[in-house]
């Protein structure tokens, strides 16, 4: 990294991580918190803190008077002037950076007084979440948050050189906007200026970053602030960020290796780095998650066929039900073992997703045992194994259900726990994969209705534009779409797609969505209207910020690369938001509320 630049005029020569044996002799001033105080009788210690490191003060050529470093208090802000000296043989910490020397202090001042905190930042006591929350401002003079924090700033460089490199452009886009359907609920903001009317906060700039490339922006990109109203989780926060892309006459291949260029600069990684390519059918086949942690084998077996005329009726039903499946997952000798209660304890990993429960059975000296072992023939077995790329002893795992989407997550939910339970990755590693040819809708099989599987403006792919425009909902949920996510180690990091450029196939999808020519007009008037007026081929994806920062930290909690993030509920404790508006904003905004 480039040495920083120093201009004349701050309160500190120095920082308190930045000393060492060259500058002995040296007058310096360091400014920074009482990270701790040692009163050994004859000799006084001070180890003084800032974002960059620890410097310890000695106080045996100080003049003033001693008793007033009693009254400073751990976390209190000090400005000391003094020579940087040697410490004695006996007395160098090679755990500090800044260990072989200290500073003889001449002069000390105090600047902020602080009183008794409601936790140490750097104590060995780890304070509670809600705590640490509630004084944020307290835990991010931590070390490791600061480290996040400098972690984000530099890759967001990385990521804005990546792309200036490659010729993007970067736009502003407004942030008081207009509603439109993205997949989650938005954020409305009420107009004073215009009563009875609201804004929309943006779930993310899509209609206006396809506005940019009909304008001849030709290749954009945004490092912007994102708002959903959605149900939230550890990689989930209410409003985000994300580097939004989008370019003009692209192909699949050019968004592939946009995104790997993307990917290398900003995981440092070399030259000869490719993503692995996996279409969406392959991976829910084989892990069951469009978003697989790869960094471990263990794919998942589809054995539905095997089990049709089994005499454990609980698989032959389900195999025998139009949309029923059975996986199975097989877990070697050589790879561990797991102990009844383990076995038994599975039902806790399925339950959440929907499963009932998790048929097993072992192989041992080729003899079965154990669970559904009674059930399994020869011939069963031996299909198995020719299914599994591991043979041998071993415990059988599965999962039945007569939906799909059961067995699919119930069976990722299993692979996940094995993949931790056996440690059968490195945590270290990062395992990075281009999952493509996703469907371009969802399919509510009960209400016989379509949803957007990306948005609705992700284009179908061409060799399904006649089962676009055909009439049978119930096949033209097969249709794939040109849409694309970038995966990491079990993590979604960016997605995007090829957009649908022509104004009949757009009007298409809002028809398929249910969408009236009213609703859409009033929804999607203004991007109707650019379409019709030369619109290029174009493309984008969005990589999220604060996914990218949990992998580069290794933290699985999004409020760790947050300056200021809230909490599972979407409350600020640190500000005690959200709150009510006074009487007077509610009346100047025309609105009354509903709830007490």
């Amino acid at each position: 990294m480039a040495e920083i630049k120093k201009i004349p005029g701050s309160l500190r020569t120095h920082h308190c991580g930045e000393l060492r044996e060259s500058d002995i002799g040296k007058t310096v001033t360091l400014c920074g918190w009482m990270n701790k105080y040692r009163n050994l009788g004859s000799l006084h210690f001070i180890d003084l803190r800032d974002k960059y490191g620890v410097t310890q003060l000695g106080f045996e050529a100080f003049k003033g008077d001693l008793n007033d470093l009693k009254k400073f208090s751990l976390e209190s802000v000090l400005m000391a002037t003094g020579k940087v000296i040697a410490r004695p043989e006996s007395a160098k910490n090679s755990g500090m950076d800044t260990g072989i020397i200290e500073v003889q202090v001449e002069e000390i001042k105090l600047l902020s007084y602080a009183e008794e905190v409601p936790f140490l930042p750097h104590g060995m006591v780890q304070a509670t979440e809600d705590l640490r929350l509630r004084y944020r401002y307290l835990d991010l003079r931590s070390k490791k948050l600061q480290d996040i924090l400098t972690l984000r700033s530099n890759t967001t460089r990385k990521a804005r050189q990546a792309l200036y490199n490659l010729g993007f452009t970067e736009v502003e886009t407004p942030i008081l906007y207009k509603t439109t359907p993205e997949g989650a609920r938005d954020y409305i903001v009420p107009s004073r200026v215009h009563p009875g009317r609201v804004y929309a906060l943006p779930q993310s700039p899509q209609t206006l970053k396809q506005l940019l490339m009909i304008a001849n922006t030709d290749k954009y990109f945004q490092i912007c602030r994102c708002f959903r109203d959605e149900d939230l989780r550890a990689d989930r926060q209410p409003e985000f960020t994300q580097i939004d892309i989008e370019v003009s006459f692209p192909t699949l291949d050019y968004m592939k290796n946009l995104a790997t260029e993307m990917i290398r600069n900003i995981f440092d990684l070399p030259e000869s780095f490719e993503m692995k390519s996996i279409s969406y059918d392959e991976v829910m086949r084989d892990y069951g998650s469009d978003k697989p942690d790869v960094r471990f084998d263990l794919k998942h077996i589809l054995a539905t066929e095997l089990f049709k005329n089994s005499a454990f009726t609980t698989f032959s039903e389900v195999a025998a039900q139009t949309g029923g499946m059975i996986k199975a997952i097989f877990i070697p000798t050589k790879m561990g073992t797991l102990a009844r209660k383990d076995i038994d304890g599975l039902i806790e990993i399925v339950k959440p997703y929907g499963g009932k429960g998790v048929a097993w059975f072992k192989v041992e000296n080729n003899q079965l045992s154990g669970g559904i072992s009674k059930f399994i023939d020869p011939s069963v077995l031996a299909a198995l194994y020719e299914k599994s790329s591991e043979k041998g002893d071993g415990l059988w795992f599965f999962c039945a259900d007569k939906k799909e989407n059961i067995v699919h997550d119930c069976a990722d939910a299993l692979r996940r726990h094995f993949g931790k339970f056996f440690k059968l990755f490195d945590i270290n590693a990062y395992a990075f994969l281009w999952v493509y040819d996703f469907p371009l809708f969802d399919y509510d099989e009960d209400a016989g209705t379509l949803g957007a599987k990306h948005h609705p403006f992700t284009r179908p792919k061409d060799e399904d534009i006649e089962l676009y425009y055909s009439n049978d909902k119930s096949k033209i949920k097969d249709v794939k779409a040109y849409a694309y996510d970038i995966v990491c180690n079990g993590y979604e990091l960016g997605g995007g797609s090829l957009r649908i450029f022509d104004n009949k196939q757009q009007s298409r999808m809002f028809e398929l969505l249910g969408l009236t020519p009213e609703e859409c007009q009033h929804q999607f008037g203004f991007f109707i209207e650019a379409l019709k007026y030369g619109t290029p081929p174009h493309a984008g994806m969005a990589f999220g910020m604060d996914r990218l920062v949990m992998q580069l930290a290794r933290t699985d909690s999004i409020r760790d690369v947050i300056a200021f993030p809230k909490t599972a509920s979407a409350t600020d404790l640190m500000a005690s938001a959200p709150s009510k508006p006074n009487p007077a904003q509610t009346k100047e905004l025309g609105f009354k509320w509903l709830v007490d």
